[in-house]
C-alpha cells in the first residue's frame, strides 16, 4: 500500500529541484524517491542495507 506525504517547500527550493530531476531526465516525483531511497537504502543493494539498517536501529534502541 503506499503512502501520501505532503510537504511544503519553498519555491526556490522546488525550482532547484525540479531543474536536478530535468537535468537527470526523469519526473520531479521519480527524482524525489529515488533520491530519498537512496538516502535510506544505500546504493549497496536494499536487501543489504536494508538488513544493516534494521540491525543498526535494533542495537541503538538495545544499547539506549
Amino acid at each position: 500500500m503506499n503512502k501520501t506525504f505532503p510537504i511544503e517547500l519553498s519555491e526556490d527550493l522546488h525550482k532547484r529541484l525540479k531543474h536536478a530531476a530535468v537535468d537527470e531526465g526523469v519526473t520531479l516525483h521519480a527524482w524525489i524517491l529515488r533520491t530519498l531511497t537512496e538516502k535510506v537504502v544505500g546504493n549497496g543493494g536494499p536487501e543489504e542495507s536494508s538488513t544493516k539498517r534494521i540491525s543498526n536501529h535494533a542495537r541503538r534502541n538495545r544499547d539506549s
